[in-house]
């Protein structure tokens, strides 16, 4: 999976991602978040957001989001969903993002 990770992360030429590859992405990151814990999934959905080609994909954020709830960082978190929420395609999907980010409270990594 590691070598699958990298070639598909670093091997791929900038700019030529598929829908289809991109919603593979998400998965693989999910995945990688899974298996590596919510920071090792972070590293690799700040790369790429920090890319022109997938800035504004709509589900980054929302991934990004769920894995700075699980690293309790609400604040973070609260804002990835609520910009997921923007991007979103329709209504249903942008309420369940707004959802989403009213449920992130308390964030651990602040003082109190």
């Amino acid at each position: 999976w590691a070598f699958l990770l990298f070639s598909r992360e670093f091997l791929r030429p900038a700019g030529t991602a598929s829908p289809r590859i991109l919603r593979r992405r998400n998965f693989d990151t999910r995945k990688r978040a899974a298996r590596s814990g919510p920071a090792a999934g972070l590293e690799i959905v700040d790369r790429l957001i920090a890319g022109p080609t997938l800035k504004n994909y709509q589900l980054l954020p929302s991934v990004r989001g769920d894995l700075l709830a699980k690293l309790g960082r609400a604040a973070e978190a609260r804002a990835e969903f609520e910009r997921a929420a923007a991007l979103a395609r329709n209504e249903r999907q942008r309420k369940l993002l707004l959802e989403r980010a009213r449920t992130c409270v308390g964030d651990v990594n602040q003082p109190a």
